[in-house]
């Protein structure tokens, strides 16, 4: 499915921001998702995907946090990475997501990674507790 939307853009030289064009229209700066579609749109969920590929990236010996907050920050513009959103929004909360929505979909992206079962299992749940990613 991906490649059938993905492919008619590149062929169209639509590459978003570099070309101006593609999935958004960026020639107007960046674009802002309107307001009806924020009411449909699970930004919890998004975060919580996010911060378990962090996660994996961590469990892996692949990246730091600090090198995975600072690629997303750069490469996506996104205002804090994945691991510094973790810290603050709750490491609990977030295991807590993934396992209900790997229950119900059965998809490995939702599957728990170990990091994250290993520091909740400590306590390590973020700022609330002190530490977490960081600290």
């Amino acid at each position: 499915p991906c490649e059938e939307v993905i492919a008619p853009l590149v062929k169209e030289g639509k590459l978003g921001q570099k070309t101006g064009v593609g999935f958004y229209d960026w020639t107007k700066g960046r674009p802002r998702i309107p307001f009806n579609l924020l009411e449909e749109y699970d930004v919890e969920r998004s975060w919580a995907v996010a911060v378990n590929e962090a996660a994996w990236l961590i469990y892996e010996d692949a990246a730091s946090p600090k090198d995975i907050d600072t690629g997303m920050k750069l490469g996506t513009y996104w205002p804090s990475g994945p691991c510094e959103y973790a810290d603050r929004a709750g490491l609990d909360g977030i295991l807590e997501r993934l396992k209900k929505l790997y229950a119900e979909y059965g998809m490995e992206l939702y599957k728990p990674c170990p990091v994250l079962e290993e520091y909740v299992s400590k306590g390590w749940t973020g700022k609330k507790a002190g530490r977490g990613f960081y600290g």
